[in-house]
């Protein structure tokens, strides 16, 4: 259980887009039925959770970025996704009660709201309105879990898996060339050779806080 003290659901969600409405929605289902929270803040490189470790709970990401990840017997890591303010972590795990099926750590100083399985179980079963919100919480981690396969598999070239995470917009906030690499199932150096033969060719500038897309129409046609 991680180790913070519970605060009621009375700060504002760090959030712009749809989930916003989805995750108030949630957090008022809790407070009606007398719930609460346990609100941590964490350092960059922290893991919330690991892959294989018994459930605890969900994580609402509150602000800030994290990596969610899986890993192979041989210490080989693919990251799945970023996950940004307004997403709930560990749903899909939380709901079969087994073990954490991804590894999920902090990219950047992020605040969480933890959410014990008894009480989320608890709200789905006494709430239809919160039922069908965790429902829709879920259907749309699946589905962003299948864009990123989609982004690795689909691409011919691990050129072509760059450009798609480029144009993606997955690099919001900047990662390593060793995440970046983990993203398209290749390794530090190649990406670091592409980033380079990409900005020769003006196609991107890489800056020392972001990449910054210079010819989208070129870079859409890599494959």
């Amino acid at each position: 259980m991680p180790s913070a003290q519970q605060q009621e659901f009375d700060e504002p969600l760090s959030v712009t887009d749809r989930r916003q409405e989805d995750l108030e929605s949630l957090l008022n289902e809790l407070r009606a039925s007398n719930g609460s929270n346990l609100n941590s803040v964490h350092g960059r490189g922290v893991v919330l959770f690991a892959e294989g470790e018994p459930v605890r709970g969900v994580y609402i990401l509150r602000s800030g970025s994290a990596s969610v990840s899986i890993s192979s017997s041989d210490g080989r890591v693919v990251m799945l996704r970023v996950a940004h303010a307004g997403d709930i972590l560990g749903l899909n795990s939380v709901l079969r009660n087994g073990s954490y099926e991804t590894t999920v750590k902090a990219l950047e100083p992020c605040r969480t709201d933890f959410i014990p399985r008894a009480q989320l179980i608890e709200l789905m079963e006494q709430s239809e309105a919160g039922a069908r919100t965790i429902l829709k919480m879920l259907s749309r981690e699946l589905t962003e879990l299948t864009d990123r396969a989609k982004l690795v598999l689909l691409p011919q070239t691990v050129s072509g898996r760059l450009a798609r995470l480029l144009l993606d917009g997955a690099l919001d906030n900047f990662l390593t060339h060793e995440q970046m690499a983990q993203m398209i199932c290749t390794s530090r150096e190649t990406v670091t050779r592409l980033l380079a033969t990409l900005s020769k060719r003006q196609l991107i500038r890489v800056t020392s806080e972001s990449i910054l897309i210079l010819d989208r129409l070129a870079l859409e046609q890599i494959r």
